[in-house]
C-alpha cells in the first residue's frame, strides 16, 4: 500500500525521500553498524557489568545517533520478523522510489565501519594469549596483520572508482584474509580443547567470530558482486543487527556458550579421574575394596574428631573451621595414601560415563555403555561396602579400647541418643541433609576439575620447575617433581580441600543466617552411629530407634550417591551437547541388561579361563562329549585329510598321556 501511494503521488514521494535523506545525513550510523552484539574490546565480566548497569540505569539517548531510532521503529523480534517477511520485489521497488541519493550517507558509514571492525579484528587476533596458542610463524604472515591492509585497499579502490578486475582482486584478498582469521581462531579453540580453557578468552574469540561475520557483510555492501542484490543484502544486514541488539540485552546468554566450553573441559578432567574408580576385573574389584577399607579406617578417626568438635560448644566460626580442617586433612590423607572414599566417586564416574554417551550410537555401542554402567555400579558398591565395613569395625574396636582405657565411652548416653535421633529418616531432616551433601559432593568435583584446568592454563608445573627460589631451596629435580605432582594431583587436591570446606563451613554459615541446615555424609554418619552403638550397648541395638537410625543411614547413602551421580551425569551430558533422548534409550538398555544379568551389576566378573581350561575352538562342549560321525558320502576324504590335522591341533587335556591319535 505504501508503494502504491508513493507511486501515485510524486509530491509525497519527494517528501519521504527528503525526510530519509535528512535523517541519514544528520545522524551517525557508525554505532548502529559496529556496536550491536559486539564488544568494543571489553572482556566477559566487563560486558556483564555493563549490561547489568544498563538494566538498572538506562543510557541517555543521543539525538545524533541513528541506532535508538532504529530500535524504536523496529522493536524486538516483531521488527526482525517484519523485515524477514518483506519480499525482494517490494524492497527493490521502495529503493528505486527513494533513489540512490537518499542512501548516499550509508556508503560513507559502511566505509568507516569497515575500518573500525578490521582494526578490532586485528587487535584481538594479535593479543598475546591468542598468539601464544598459534603455530610459530613470522608476524608479517599473520592474517590479522593482512586484514586491515586488505580492507583499506578495497575501500580506496571503491572510492577511486577502480575497474572491475581491480576491485575483484581487492575483494579476493579480503576474503583470503578473513578465511585466515577464521582458521586461526579455530586453531586457538582446538588448542584450548586439548590443553586448558579460559572463559574470558573463549568469550573474546566468540566476539572475534561475530566481528568477522559483521565485517564480511559490510565488505559485501561496500563492493557488491551483484549490485542488483544490494537492497536485499542491506535488509538482511538490518535484520541481523536487530537480532544482535536483542541478544545483547540478556545476561544469561552472555555466559551460556563460554560456560559450556569450560564446563565440558572441566568434566573431561573430572572424567579422567573418574576412570580410575571404575573396575573391570576381579583383581581391580578386590583392590577397590581394599582401598575403600583403608579410606574407612581413616574416616573412623575423622568421625571421632567430628563428635568431639560437635559437642565441644565452640564458637560458630571456629566450629566450622575445625570441622572443615578435620574433613580436608582426612580426604587429603586418603588421596595421598591411595585409598578410596565412596562418596567422592559418583560425580567423577558420571563424567566418565557421559564421555561415552552418544544419542546416535547403535545397539552395539549401547550394550558397551550398559557394560560400563554396570562396572561403575559394581565399583561404587565395592567402595561403599569397603568404607562402611571398615569404619564400623574400626569405630567399634576404638570405642571398646577407649572404654577400657578411660573407663567410659567417647559419647555420653544423651549424646548417643541425640546421634540416633538425628539419623531418623522421618522424624528429622536427614534425607534433606543427605541430598544437600550430594550437591556439595558434586560441587567439589566441579571445583577440582576447574582447578586442574586452571593449573594447566597457567602452566603452573612449568612455572614451578623454573622458579628460582624453589630451585635454590629444593633443587632442580625436586622443583620439577613438585610441578609434576601438582599437575597430576590438582583435581584431587581441589576436590578434597573444597569438599572439606563445604562440609565444614556450610552448616556454620547456614546457622549464622538462622537456617538449621546440616550435612549427612554416609561414611561419617556410619562412624558416629557406631560410636553411639558402643555407648548404648548391644542390648539397645535392636530397639526400634536404633533400627530406624540404620534405615536412615541407608537412605543417606542412597541420596549422597544418587544426587551426586545425577548432577554429575546431567551436567556432563549438557556440557557435551547430548540430547535428552539418550537417557530414555540408556534406561531401556540398562533395564534390559539388568534383568538379564543382575549379578553383573553387583559382583565382579569371573577371571578369564586359562588356555588349557578353554573348550576347543573347533568343537563345542556337546560335540566333544559326543563326537559327530563322519559323513558316509564324504567319509574317505574327511578321514584322509581333515581328521589327522584336527587331532594334531587338539590340545592335550591336563594330566593326559599318550599320543594325539590314542587320545
Amino acid at each position: 500500500m505504501l508503494l502504491e501511494v508513493l507511486g501515485e503521488s510524486s509530491a509525497w514521494s519527494q517528501a519521504v525521500r527528503g525526510v530519509i535523506a535528512s535523517v541519514l545525513s544528520e545522524t551517525s550510523m557508525l554505532r548502529l553498524l559496529t556496536e550491536p552484539g559486539l564488544s568494543a574490546g571489553r572482556g566477559l565480566m566487563e560486558d556483564a557489568l555493563t549490561r547489568l548497569g544498563q538494566r538498572l540505569v538506562p543510557v541517555a539517548p543521543d539525538e545524533r545517533d541513528l541506532a535508538p531510532l532504529v530500535w524504536n521503529l523496529l522493536p524486538g523480534e516483531k521488527g526482525q520478523a517484519w523485515l524477514d517477511e518483506l519480499s525482494k520485489e517490494h524492497v527493490e521497488a521502495l529503493c528505486s522510489l527513494l533513489g540512490t541519493e537518499s542512501f548516499a550517507p550509508l556508503k560513507a558509514a559502511v566505509e568507516d565501519a569497515v575500518l573500525v571492525l578490521a582494526a578490532r579484528v586485528s587487535a584481538r587476533g594479535l593479543a598475546s594469549d591468542v598468539q601464544a596458542r598459534l603455530a610459530p610463524a613470522p608476524l608479517e604472515q599473520s592474517p590479522f596483520v593482512h586484514l586491515p591492509r586488505a580492507c583499506e585497499a578495497l575501500r580506496m579502490a571503491v572510492r577511486a572508482g577502480a575497474e572491475a578486475p581491480t576491485v575483484e582482486g581487492r575483494r579476493r584478498a579480503c576474503a583470503e584474509a578473513i578465511a585466515g582469521c577464521r582458521a586461526a581462531t579455530q586453531q586457538v579453540l582446538c588448542h584450548m580443547d586439548e590443553h586448558a580453557v579460559c572463559i574470558d578468552l573463549v568469550y573474546r574469540l566468540e566476539q572475534l567470530g561475530h566481528t568477522i561475520d559483521r565485517l564480511e557483510s559490510l565488505l559485501w555492501l561496500l563492493a557488491p558482486e551483484d549490485p542488483r542484490a544490494l537492497p536485499r543484502a542491506a535488509t538482511r544486514l538490518l535484520s541481523s543487527l536487530l537480532q544482535a541488539h536483542e541478544r545483547e540485552r540478556g545476561v544469561v546468554v552472555l555466559f551460556r556458550n563460554c560456560v559450556r566450553s569450560i564446563a565440558r573441559h572441566i568434566f573431561e578432567h573430572t572424567g579422567k579421574v573418574g576412570r580410575h574408580y571404575i573396575t573391570t576385573t576381579q583383581d581391580e574389584y578386590h583392590r577397590m575394596v581394599s582401598a575403600a577399607a583403608g579410606g574407612g579406617l581413616l574416616t573412623a578417626g575423622t568421625a571421632a574428631l567430628k563428635l568431639i568438635i560437635t559437642f565441644a560448644a565452640l564458637p560458630l566460626f571456629f566450629e566450622g573451621l575445625a570441622s572443615a580442617t578435620n574433613y580436608a586433612v582426612c580426604f587429603l590423607l586418603i588421596q595421598l595414601l591411595g585409598f578410596a572414599l565412596a562418596t567422592k566417586q559418583p560425580s567423577m564416574t558420571a563424567a566418565a560415563l557421559a564421555a561415552s554417551m552418544d544419542v546416535k550410537a547403535g545397539d552395539k555401542e549401547m550394550r558397551s555403555l550398559v557394560e560400563q554402567l554396570a562396572c561403575i555400579t559394581r565399583s561404587q558398591l565395592a567402595a561403599v561396602f569397603g568404607n562402611l565395613g571398615a569404619v564400623v569395625t574400626t569405630v567399634t574396636l576404638m570405642g571398646w579400647m577407649l572404654q577400657m582405657i578411660q573407663g567410659r565411652p567417647l559419647l555420653e548416653v544423651h549424646e548417643a541418643e541425640y546421634v540416633i535421633r538425628s539419623l531418623h529418616p522421618f522424624k528429622s531432616a536427614t534425607i534433606l541433609y543427605a541430598a544437600l551433601t550430594g550437591v556439595l559432593l558434586w560441587c567439589s568435583s566441579v571445583f577440582g576439575g576447574w582447578l586442574e584446568n586452571w593449573v594447566h592454563y597457567r602452566r603452573l608445573p612449568e612455572a614451578l620447575a623454573r622458579h628460582h627460589g624453589l630451585r635454590s631451596w629444593l633443587g632442580e629435580a625436586r622443583a620439577h617433581g613438585l610441578g609434576k605432582a601438582i599437575a597430576h594431583h590438582a583435581c584431587g587436591l581441589g576436590a578434597n580441600v573444597s569438599l572439606g570446606l563445604l562440609l565444614g563451613m556450610t552448616p556454620a554459615v547456614c546457622r549464622f543466617f538462622g537456617l538449621s541446615m546440616d550435612v549427612r555424609h554416609v561414611t561419617l554418619s556410619a562412624g558416629t552411629l557406631a560410636f553411639a552403638g558402643v555407648t548404648l550397648g548391644a542390648e539397645r541395638l535392636v530397639e526400634p530407634a536404633f533400627l530406624w537410625a540404620v534405615a536412615g543411614l541407608v537412605l543417606v547413602g542412597v541420596f549422597n550417591l544418587g544426587v551426586s551421580f545425577s548432577l554429575g551425569l546431567s551436567a556432563a551430558v549438557h556440557a557435551r551437547g547430548l540430547a535428552p533422548v539418550g537417557f530414555l534409550r540408556l534406561a531401556c538398555a540398562v533395564l534390559t541388561g539388568g534383568i538379564r544379568s543382575l549379578s553383573y551389576f553387583i559382583l565382579p566378573p569371573p577371571p578369564p579361563l586359562l588356555p588349557a581350561q578353554r573348550p576347543s575352538s573347533r568343537y563345542s562342549v556337546r560335540s566333544a562329549q559326543r563326537p559327530r560321525p563322519l559323513s558316509v558320502k564324504h567319509g574317505a576324504r574327511h578321514e584322509a585329510h581333515e581328521l589327522p590335522a584336527l587331532l594334531a591341533r587338539e590340545p592335550a587335556p591336563p594330566g593326559g598321556s599318550g599320543t594325539s591319535a590314542e587320545r
